[in-house]
């Protein structure tokens, strides 16, 4: 069985590490009032910033240690342990071209067990990546989306985070944590 796993919102706390840098690494950061609750919405760290602080995250922010620092859900690394004795675990992320050297040493420092990576940097459809998967787990609504249109894959677990509180997952399930996707594929 081959596990497709995405990492931002899944594995990695990506929204409090954007907020975080925003409020706290930004000089002379406005945020520090605004930016202390998890996000509401897919946009919603993009709309309470600035235009030029939005930029600065992805630029400034990335060769500071967005995609190096910060925190893992909970109990990740022992939910991807076990998806690794059930089957072949394959990260599938998007990340910005100049995240990849970082991403690698945090993957290389985290020490998972998976079966490969695949490093989106163009923002290519996550369901033409081949050899597909058997399960698929992701917390962008759009991503689940593509992998049902553009694979073989029928099984996909949206990973359920206030910005996609809203979508109706009907051909796939919700779930809190790796560990309900541990779970359900004993």
């Amino acid at each position: 069985m081959r596990i497709g796993l995405d990492i931002d919102g899944v594995m990695y706390k990506w929204d409090a590490t954007a907020r975080y840098m925003l409020r706290e690494v930004l000089p002379a950061s406005p945020y520090k009032d605004i930016l202390t609750q998890e996000s509401q919405g897919w946009n919603w760290i993009q709309e309470q910033v600035s235009p030029e602080h939005w930029g600065w995250l992805w630029t400034e922010g990335v060769r500071l240690g967005l995609f190096r620092y910060g925190h893992l859900y909970p109990g990740t690394i022992q939910a991807v342990r076990a998806l690794a004795e059930i089957g072949e675990v394959v990260l599938i992320t998007h990340r910005p071209k100049q995240a990849v050297t970082d991403t690698l040493a945090w993957l290389g420092m985290l020490n998972l067990p998976i079966s490969g990576l695949h490093l989106l940097t163009n923002g290519e459809n996550k369901g033409l990546v081949r050899p597909g998967f058997d399960v698929f787990v992701d917390d962008k609504p759009e991503n689940v989306q593509d992998v049902l249109a553009h694979s073989d894959c029928t099984n996909v677990i949206l990973m359920r985070r206030p910005w996609n509180r809203d979508f109706n997952c009907q051909y796939g399930m919700k779930v809190e944590s790796l560990q309900e996707v541990v779970d359900v594929l004993l």
